[in-house]
């Protein structure tokens, strides 16, 4: 019996260690992002999701996607934290969700046209969100003071600020979320 175990050990651990090292990615590619801001880069490369969350909009690098789906119903999640709305089965794989309004402390029943984004993170995770607007190429950063409201999602969560069109919105930085259902 220990011969026939043994593969299943290595494969574990080959699996424990490729997702450790994508979650070492991970961190470093939000690390580089916050240092761009930080550094006043003119702009962030690449394609920026505008999203909308109880009538809070922000930005996430869509490189932090990997697909928006329409609101499913969801399984509850005995003892889970307030911000969980439940999971589902997302292409094979469990998914559990975090309702940003609730994040913000503005809990609400999501309306049917509600979206998921759901993370391009390992296990995968998914943002409850009211509306994805708009794709938004290389949004120019924000070098002045933040304006009332721009920093709705604060903290830990936001990387930054940029400006679309004459909007000043926060960078969703959704690493902490993920890792706290990681865990």
């Amino acid at each position: 019996m220990g011969t026939s175990a043994q593969p299943l050990e290595i494969e574990g651990g080959a699996r424990a260690a490729l997702l450790a090292e994508l979650r070492a990615l991970e961190d470093r590619a939000r690390r580089a992002r916050a240092e761009l801001v930080a550094l006043g880069a003119d702009a962030l490369p690449g394609l920026h999701l505008v999203l909308e969350v109880a009538g809070q909009r922000a930005l996430l690098s869509a490189q932090r996607v990997a697909e928006v789906v329409q609101l499913v119903a969801l399984g509850p999640l005995p003892g889970a934290r307030a911000e969980v709305a439940g999971d589902f089965l997302w292409r094979g794989t469990p998914v559990v969700v975090i309702d940003l309004a609730a994040v913000l402390g503005r809990p609400r029943v999501p309306a049917l046209d509600a979206r998921i984004v759901v993370l391009a993170t390992t296990p995968p995770v998914g943002l409850l969100v009211d509306a994805v607007e708009r794709l938004v190429d290389a949004p120019r950063v924000f070098g002045g003071e933040a304006p009332a409201g721009a920093g709705a999602f604060g903290g830990a969560l936001s990387a930054g600020l940029c400006v679309d069109g004459g909007d000043v919105l926060p960078l969703l930085e959704p690493g902490p979320l993920a890792a706290g259902v990681a865990a």
